[in-house]
């Protein structure tokens, strides 16, 4: 399937956190094969617009930012993320 995440943050509790949180929610799904990388960069933050870290780029799309991030959203970002990969439309998608 291919998944490529990225937790962008300054290495704050929270961005560890967010990174602990995407790898045992991977763990929860069964998916072992997802390119995990957290960074500090200041380019990815300009990039992707991030105003508040922590943020979660999955497969290049930012799904969410902010410093407290809920885990069911995470979840739910991940798992949208996964059916992008897989061909299926987003559950936002028009046409669902």
């Amino acid at each position: 399937m291919g998944l490529e995440i990225t937790v962008i943050g300054k290495g704050c509790y929270f961005c560890k956190t967010l990174r602990n949180m995407v790898g045992e929610i991977l763990q929860e799904l069964g998916v072992d094969d997802a390119k995990v990388e957290q960074t500090d960069d200041l380019e990815a933050l300009l990039d992707f617009g991030v105003v508040n870290p922590p943020a979660l780029v999955v497969n290049g799309k930012l799904r969410l930012m902010g410093r407290v991030l809920v885990r069911t959203h995470v979840r739910q970002a991940l798992e949208e993320g996964l059916r992008e990969a897989a061909g299926a439309p987003a559950a936002d998608s028009p046409g669902k």
